[in-house]
């Protein structure tokens, strides 16, 4: 671990420290657990936020929600999104692209091949691009909002949505910072500074200050992040709000371990197939958002505002090649390639939308109007260098790798420019009579894309799609612990150019029902769901050259998903999940795809977390279990094992605002495949390891 390194992430903990020395404690008044369960969002700014756009109750709404809130984000000690999924049930990893950004599927369905499934932040689109991994440290609520939801997202993937809840600037003055050190050299500041500078205006500061190792030999990453944010609120009814977050990243692709004869554990966990030379790839991001919101009377409300984001990914990498180029018929010489990546993009979402509440014919209703755009622009290069079938390049031994022989300069095999244009209205309808609660909603779309292949002599490919994406939701409180709901949707997704061709729009329904419950007093609160969902024309990569799709004839899934939250007066809490789920290809061109199971996908899903307090210290423990999946989109027969991996953690405060916390990951030191794109880019899970975090408020 470098002394610039330690030095620079004490520094950033200096400086959150120091003006936070002075700061007022934050209140420590808790509401009953049972209004807790149905407290999501509050104030004007809150409502606007979340993703289902109502502050109306979770157990009324008509779709299944699953909230992770800053409370349960702490109690897991979770530092990115990826540590948060397995209690958002239904949830799965899937290829990251060497851990460059979050990629994981939503009831088995994974959304674009790069981006992943539909990420808002604050109900802005924003999952457009190579971004970084969602860092927790801004974050107040992750929203998982299950089934379809195009009508109001505008988003097309009917396994859900993702809407992140960033922090915003606050009322009192607080403070908070961090620093753990933990196995592999990994060091990690944090610093969060928030309050009034004057009778209308709030600011916040958040920093980010990472460094260290990885149980991969060579992978080396470090991370900063600041995430400024301002809000004038001139009247109660009257709020502006701007948030800003840049990032760098720099991290080397790391493909993981190859498949040998098809055991994806026959290699050392720790060994790394690329090249210590290439160096580490560089992502920059800078995004900023900016919202005016408005009561324009006691029943009615405005918001509108931009939210712009600008981003790039560029370096060397050195990875496994494919088919023949690939692991050689003597199962330990595998042959390589080498590449130069130039990506950059930028985009522009405009929004609006205006919220009425209503009285009419006896009927409550929740009424929301809005109209949106996107524009977002990517030149994408790649440069190359690759072996022939049979005449690998840059060949090494899985099992006794020797690195430093020459690097060829990669040449051109990339380079395009695409420009990704949307326009929708949408009208969403939140009805309340007696014990029922009726959603009634619908989107008109307007999707294009223009892409130019620079190495095709200026190939231009155009894709247009349009049309009306409409949901309905029914919700009944049984009684006032226990309501039961049905959800339908339809969603419609541009599928994007691959420089070759264009392709048929995406297009699917989702359906679900199931029951929401609030027992003793609010103590256990969960819900249950059974669900079952199509999609038409999705794009499949090529076996032998990935960056060549085709598209897939129909794809389903359906299952059943349950979670559960505690929350009991002796100081017990916990979270449990599980989820089955039953996704296959139904129908294909390829009749060997027919019948396969969705890539990284398992069957039988399940985590279970635990926390006891006990005075001054806290113990907690957590298990999650992955079953055996398909481990590439190929038909290639290519299996995960499954997996069960134990986590525990303690918490000793100190003070009232000074803790010591441990965690020690993967108890058991479990050999598990967290996730794959191919046999040959396989990427194996943590060995056990330990952190240490002091955690002082202010």
């Amino acid at each position: 671990m470098g002394g610039l390194a330690i030095g620079r992430a004490v520094m950033l903990a200096g400086m959150m420290l120091a003006p936070a020395a002075h700061a007022q404690s934050r209140s420590a008044d808790a509401m009953p657990a049972e209004d807790q369960a149905d407290v999501v969002v509050n104030g004007l700014r809150d409502a606007n936020a979340s993703i289902t756009g109502t502050d109306t109750p979770p157990r009324r709404y008509p779709q299944s929600l699953r909230v992770i809130d800053r409370a349960l984000i702490d109690r897991v000690g979770a530092t990115r999104l990826d540590d948060t999924i397995d209690l958002a049930g239904g949830v799965a990893r899937q290829n990251d692209f060497g851990g460059l950004w979050d990629k994981y599927s939503i009831r088995g369905f994974a959304g674009n091949e790069n981006s992943g499934p539909d990420i808002l932040i604050n109900r802005f689109n924003s999952n457009l691009g190579f971004n970084a991994p969602v860092d927790a440290a801004t974050v107040e609520r992750f929203e998982f909002l299950k089934g379809a939801a195009a009508a109001l997202s505008g988003l097309g993937e009917p396994g859900g949505s993702l809407n992140i809840v960033t922090k915003t600037p606050t009322a009192t003055r607080q403070g908070e910072v961090s620093l753990s050190y933990g196995s592999w050299n990994r060091l990690r500041a944090t610093g969060d500074v928030s309050g009034p500078l004057s009778d209308t205006v709030s600011a916040r500061l958040i920093g980010v200050s990472e460094e260290g190792d990885s149980f991969r030999r060579y992978v080396h990453t470090d991370r900063l992040l600041l995430a400024p944010s301002l809000s004038f609120t001139p009247s109660q009814d009257l709020r502006f709000l701007y948030q800003a977050e840049f990032m760098r990243n720099r991290a080397p692709i790391d493909r993981g371990v190859a498949a040998i004869r098809g055991d994806a554990r026959a290699m050392d966990r720790d060994t790394f197939l690329g090249e210590p030379a290439d160096g580490r790839m560089t992502q920059r991001m800078l995004w900023q958002q900016g919202s005016m919101f408005a009561a324009l009377s006691d029943r009615i409300s405005l918001e509108a505002g931009l939210s712009n984001r600008d981003g790039l990914l560029t370096g060397y990498s050195t990875q496994v090649d494919f088919g023949a180029r690939g692991v050689q018929a003597d199962g330990r010489t595998i042959g390589r390639s080498r590449r130069f990546h130039d990506f950059r993009w930028q985009d522009l979402t405009a929004r609006a939308e205006l919220a009425a509440k209503l009285d009419w014919l006896g009927m409550t209703h929740d009424l929301r109007i809005g109209v949106d755009r996107v524009r977002h622009g990517m030149d994408f290069r790649m440069d190359q260098a690759r072996g022939r079938p049979g005449a690998p390049i840059l060949t090494i031994d899985a099992f006794d790798p020797v690195y430093g022989q020459p690097l060829p300069t990669p040449t051109p095999f990339a380079h395009r420019y695409a420009s990704f244009r949307s326009e929708s209205i949408y009208a969403q309808d939140l009805i309340g009579f007696g014990d029922v609660t009726a959603l009634i909603g619908a989107r008109w779309n307007s999707f294009r894309e223009t892409m130019t292949n620079y190495l095709r002599g200026d190939l231009r490919l155009d894709t247009v799609d349009r049309g009306v994406t409409p949901r309905a939701a029914l919700t009944w409180a049984v009684n006032r612990h226990v309501s039961l709901f049905t959800s339908w949707g339809q969603s419609l997704r541009l599928n994007p150019s691959d420089g070759i061709s264009s392709f048929d729009a995406e297009r699917s329904v989702s359906t679900e029902i199931g029951a929401k419950y609030s027992l003793f007093g609010g103590a256990l609160t969960g819900q249950t769901a059974l669900f079952t969902m199509t999609k038409r024309n999705v794009l499949n990569p090529n076996a032998t050259d990935p960056f060549v799709k085709t598209q897939i004839g129909r794809q389903r899934s359906r299952g059943v998903e349950t979670v559960a939250d505690w929350h009991l007066t002796g100081g017990l809490t916990g979270t449990a999940t599980y989820t089955y789920t039953d996704a296959t290809v139904r129908n294909d061109r390829n009749p060997a795809l027919i019948g396969t199971m969705l890539s990284n996908v398992p069957r039988h899903l399940a985590a279970l977390d635990l926390h006891q307090r006990l005075g001054v210290v806290t113990l907690g423990s957590g298990v999650t279990h992955v079953g055996a999946r398909n481990g590439d989109p190929f038909a290639s027969g290519y299996r995960l094992p499954g997996y069960t991996i134990v986590r525990a953690d303690a918490t000793w405060a100190v003070t009232p605002r000074f803790d010591v916390r441990l965690d020690l990951e993967n108890l058991f030191d479990v050999y598990y495949i967290a996730s794959s794109y191919a046999d040959v880019w396989t990427m194996p899970g943590a060995p056990r390891n330990v952190r240490v975090t002091l955690r002082g408020r202010f």
